[in-house]
This record gives C-alpha cells, sequence and structure tokens, in this order.
C-alpha cells in the first residue's frame, strides 16, 4: 500500500505543475490592429500594471493598448516598439518576487540546485518534529549534500532522528530569507569534511525532481515528503519583545 500511494503522490508531482503552467493565463504576442481573447489578457495585465485605464480592456489592440505597451517597455529596458512580443511578454507576466517566508518548490535541474552554492551554510527545520539546526553544503551533483555545522546542531539533528536512519523527511530550508521545501534523510554515510560535528559522515537532501547519485532515479518517498514540506510554512517562535503580556 505504501509502495502504491507514494507512487501516486509521484504522478502528482510530477504532472500537476506541468498541468497547471499549461492552463495559465500567459497571452501569445500580438500587435496594433489585432484583437480577441489574447489581446484581452494583455489589457487585463495592463490595466494591473496601472498602465490602461479600468474597463479599457476591449479585446482591441486600440493605440491606447500600444502606448500602454510602448510606456511599459520603456520602462523596463526593452526595445520600445508598442507590439506585445515575446520579450515584453515574459516581462510583464513574470512570476511575481516570492514574499519572504513563503514555501517555493524549487525544481532540482531547473535552478534548484545552484540555490545554495558549495560551502554556503543554511538552516534546516524538521517540519514534523520542529527542530531546527544548521548545516552546510559540502557536495553533491544530483542532490545536495550536506553536514552539521557543529556538534550543538548535531545535538538538534538527534530529535529528528533519535537513531539515524535512511528514513525520509520532510523539511524546510531557509538561505538567504527564503524558503524551500525539501526532504532529508538521517543516515551519516560515505565523506566526512567536518571532523568536529559529532556527525561521522554527511546526509542528503533531496530537493523536487532531484535524484540518486548511483541510480539516477527520483526516489518516491523523497518526492512525497517534498509534498508534505510544501504545505508547510516556516514560522518563527515569539520572543519577548514581541509577547502581549496581560
Amino acid at each position: 500500500m505504501k509502495r502504491i500511494l507514494s507512487g501516486l503522490l509521484l504522478v502528482i508531482l510530477l504532472f500537476l505543475p506541468r498541468i497547471s503552467l499549461a492552463g495559465s493565463a500567459f497571452p501569445k504576442p500580438t500587435k496594433p490592429g489585432e484583437q480577441g481573447s489574447q489581446v484581452k489578457l494583455l489589457q487585463k495585465k495592463l490595466i494591473e500594471a496601472a498602465l490602461l485605464q479600468e474597463g479599457a480592456d476591449s479585446a482591441v489592440y486600440d493605440e491606447s493598448t500600444r502606448s500602454a505597451v510602448a510606456v511599459f517597455q520603456a520602462q523596463n529596458g526593452i526595445r520600445v516598439t508598442g507590439v506585445a512580443d515575446m520579450d515584453t511578454l515574459l516581462v510583464l507576466f513574470r512570476k511575481p518576487k516570492p514574499v519572504p517566508g513563503d514555501t517555493q518548490v524549487p525544481e532540482w535541474y531547473a535552478g534548484g540546485s545552484d540555490l545554495i552554492p558549495f560551502g554556503a551554510v543554511f538552516e534546516v527545520k524538521d517540519v514534523r518534529s520542529g527542530t531546527v539546526f544548521s548545516v552546510y553544503r559540502m557536495m553533491g551533483e544530483s542532490h545536495l549534500d550536506a553536514e552539521p555545522l557543529t556538534k550543538e546542531d548535531t545535538e538538534e539533528m538527534k530529535k529528528a532522528y533519535p537513531k539515524w536512519s535512511w528514513d525520509r523527511r520532510p523539511i524546510l530550508i531557509r538561505y538567504e530569507g527564503e524558503v524551500f521545501a525539501a526532504s532529508m534523510n538521517g543516515m551519516p554515510h560515505s565523506y566526512q569534511s567536518n571532523k568536529t560535528s559529532g556527525f561521522p559522515g554527511h546526509f542528503c537532501i533531496h530537493f523536487a525532481f532531484s535524484r540518486g547519485d548511483s541510480s539516477q532515479r527520483l526516489d518516491a518517498m523523497h518526492q512525497q515528503a517534498v509534498l508534505e514540506a510544501v504545505a508547510t510554512q516556516w514560522y518563527d517562535p515569539p520572543t519577548h519583545t514581541n509577547l502581549i503580556l496581560n
């Protein structure tokens, strides 16, 4: 049963992002004189950007639409033509920057592998136990290999793994103010570069679509744990400075 559920969750992870992208409201390039639903999508976005007046989404690429596109191009360093070409649309409809603290789901082979540089220190929060510890990225090409930073961090990690094991657990990663959904195992293995942490090896952290080193296969249990982490956010406990005393 576990294998069946893991397989179903992996299918969801593999296909849902692509379905949502395929159905997203991203118009085709259009130019002055054209009309239709693609122009209307463009105009709605220009209204959101305060470049067109409310109610100006007539679905006709008129002079006011051309002027609005030209202004947007000038504001964003795009060659000013008044034509909604692909370069213009990619900037106009790009995904907004995430709000600090929002959980992101980077894909390993679509930029995720470069988010945390080799040697960088970051925080890991075990979703189920809430324990937080610092680690650093030591290596990893198909996924991220990490080690606890200090003995204290190793002790914190033990709250998630009273006994070291290969069990996959959902985690949140916080690095430079951004939060990423991921999965870890808790088994020290192979190379060790930090001899003072009390952790005899390194452990693995997986992102969406990352793979095993030798098998180069997706690990369904890691991907299932990433899905569990996606539904959570990083909340810091309140400090004495923001407690309200009655």
